[in-house]
Formats: C-alpha cells, sequence, structure tokens
C-alpha cells in the first residue's frame, strides 16, 4: 500500500481555499485545515491534493463529486457523508467519526481507514485495490458488490454487518469480531477464519449443532 505524499502545507480556512480554486478553475493543493467545515458547493467538483484535513466536518449536503489524491483526514467529523462517484487515491483517515458514511460508485485506490467510528457505514459498487481498515468499529455496515485488491481487516468489529455480492476468498478476519456476519454461504469459500468464527459462521447452513 501506498501512504499520502504530503508536500509542504500551508495554512488556509476551507471556504476561502475553495472559493479560490473554483474561481481559478483549479485543484485545492497543498492545504493544511483545521477545525473547518467544508462548505456547501453544490454541482460542483471539488479536488484536494497533498492536502491534510484536522478536525474538520464534512456535512452530508451539497457536493456532487469530491476528488481526493495524496491526503490525510485526521480526527474528522464524516457522520452520514455520502459520497457518490468520487475518487479516493492515497488517502489515510485516522481517528475519524464516519458513523453512516455512505461510499457508492467510488473507487478506493490505497485508502486506509485507522481507529475509526464506522458503525452503519456502506460500501456499494465500489472497486477497491489495496485497502486497510485497522482497529475500526463497523458494526451494521455494509458491502454491496465491493470488489477488491489486497483487502486487510485488521482488529475490526464488524458485528451484524451484511457482505454481499462480495468475493471473500483470500480475506483475512481472524483478528476480527464476525458475530452475527451477513454473507452468503457461497461467498465464504477461501474466508480465513478461526475454529470459533468457524462455528459462528456455521449458523448460515441452518445447523443444528448439539454437544
Amino acid at each position: 500500500m501506498l501512504p499520502p505524499k504530503l508536500p509542504v502545507l500551508r495554512e488556509e480556512m476551507l471556504e476561502d481555499a475553495i472559493s479560490q480554486a473554483m474561481g481559478e478553475d483549479r485543484d485545492i493543493e497543498a492545504c493544511h485545515f483545521f477545525g473547518d467545515a467544508l462548505p456547501d458547493a453544490e454541482g460542483e467538483t471539488l479536488e484536494f491534493s497533498g492536502c491534510h484535513f484536522e478536525k474538520c466536518v464534512f456535512q452530508p449536503r451539497g457536493t456532487n463529486r469530491l476528488v481526493f489524491v495524496d491526503c490525510v483526514l485526521e480526527k474528522c467529523d464524516l457522520t452520514g457523508m455520502r459520497f457518490e462517484k468520487s475518487t479516493f487515491q492515497r488517502v489515510s483517515f485516522r481517528e475519524c467519526r464516519m458513523v453512516g458514511t455512505q461510499f457508492s460508485q467510488t473507487p478506493l485506490m490505497n485508502v486506509s481507514f485507522d481507529h475509526c467510528a464506522m458503525s452503519f457505514s456502506g460500501f456499494t459498487e465500489i472497486k477497491a485495490q489495496h485497502i486497510l481498515f485497522s482497529d475500526c468499529v463497523m458494526k451494521e455496515s455494509n458491502f454491496f458488490r465491493f470488489k477488491w485488491q489486497d483487502w486487510v481487516l485488521r482488529s475490526c468489529i464488524l458485528k451484524q454487518a451484511e457482505i454481499h455480492e462480495t468475493v471473500l476468498k483470500g480475506l483475512d478476519v481472524r483478528s476480527c469480531d464476525i458475530g452475527g456476519i451477513a454473507v452468503e454461504f457461497a461467498a465464504l469459500r477461501g474466508l480465513k477464519v478461526t475454529r470459533d468464527q468457524a462455528l459462528q459462521l456455521s449458523g448460515l447452513l441452518e445447523l443444528d449443532i448439539q454437544e
């Protein structure tokens, strides 16, 4: 996995940087944003390159498409945010609140989620390459048609998560809590689990296991 490459950053206000970039029809580059809120920019595509967002708030409204390349989002609030037909390339989410955040038809390339609160999050019709979830709470999250290459789940809580129309062969969930996970039985082939997890998943077979 390739990490974000941050250049030397300058301090900027998010709203000012967006307004100036839109006026000049260019990307927003090499900025450090602290404690700002993403303004309403309905109908616009915003492209961020080499930026660090710290304790910023992304409101679930307005922007049609967002592009992030070589960006770090640290301790940001993305609750309920919808990323539809957006792009993430070499992006790191660190200790972010992402409850109910939705990703739809959005490429994820070299993207990591570290210590993020992601319950009720959704990933729909995603193409992902080199993606990592580490120490994330992902209760009742949803993965639908999640096509991946090099997907790592490390010490995540996936209780009651739903995974549909997604191939799981080669995925290792041995360090994760997968209690109550919902997945098609056929998709389990090649999934790496512990013995205890295998017993949990046996419920998908509707077996009557007795001592």
